[in-house]
């Protein structure tokens, strides 16, 4: 948690105020690589202190809006015994199709592939919604530029966004790293308001650079209506391995992990 916030002043590089659509420009939109292979280590929490611990081996590929798409991700269960062998996929849109995730599932016990429904976000207690995870266009939002505030020792850009259409949210606010220069700034908390106003969820992100591309280093989603919190670990990732798209297939879900 980030606290002892104190405000400091700041002007853009152009000589006039800064705009929270600047900021967003500049430090939301990171290079991912054209694709990444990790291993996912999922820790849920909840408020008496138990925690569980899975292990996923990831594949995930940036399509770019090409046919509608932005990308694909598909797990790989590994452990604990339970979830070996059952194995996820997400294919996520543009903003521009109007499209929700589509999503599937492979049960070896059943030896069959079913499709995931969206779940409600109001209903979830833990994890990410597809609209945390889709990459929003700049116009989808309102960007306001709220402060600077300074805290152990960083400098962070503050930007509340509002939806200009409808969203699950009311607003969510952000908290971009200020660096000396504006490609090495990036999102490091989200807080996420429902449409009354009150703060459910919060986001912590911290990141590693692999040749270029931005990764995830450790992301937290804490859910503040049931004290429940996700941790989402990557390791060992590789970027631009040159996934086929093949790979990204209900077949691939049945055969399992194709191995590095």
């Amino acid at each position: 948690m980030i606290i002892g916030f104190c405000l400091v002043g700041y002007a853009s590089s152009g000589g006039g105020e800064l705009s929270g659509e600047e900021i967003v420009r500049h430090c939301y939109y990171k290079y991912a690589g054209e694709d990444q292979s990790s291993r996912l280590v999922i820790t849920l929490s909840d408020e008496n202190g138990k925690s569980a611990k899975s292990e996923y081996m990831r594949l995930w590929k940036n399509y770019d809006g090409k046919d509608g798409i932005a990308d694909k991700v598909i797990l790989f269960g590994e452990s604990p015994l339970d979830i070996r062998g059952v194995n996820f996929m997400r294919w996520g849109y543009t903003a521009q199709t109007g499209k929700l995730a589509d999503q599937w599932v492979y049960l070896p016990e059943m030896n069959r592939v079913r499709r995931i429904a969206q779940r409600d976000p109001d209903n979830m207690d833990w994890g990410y919604t597809d609209e945390d995870l889709r990459i929003r266009d700049l116009e989808e939002d309102q960007h306001r530029f709220k402060e600077i505030v300074h805290s152990d020792g960083e400098d962070f850009y503050v930007v509340e966004s509002i939806p200009h259409h409808d969203s699950a949210y009311s607003k969510w606010v952000t908290r971009f790293s200020k660096t000396a220069d504006w490609k090495d700034c990036a999102p490091r908390q989200v807080d996420y308001f429902d449409k009354n106003g009150e703060l459910i969820k919060q986001q912590f992100i911290t990141w590693k650079r692999l040749n270029g591309a931005w990764v995830w280093d450790n992301a937290v989603m804490h859910n503040l209506r049931s004290n429940v919190s996700a941790t989402y670990q990557m390791l060992d990732t590789r970027v631009n391995v040159g996934l086929g798209d093949r790979i990204f297939s209900e077949r691939q879900l049945r055969r399992g992990y194709p191995g590095p």
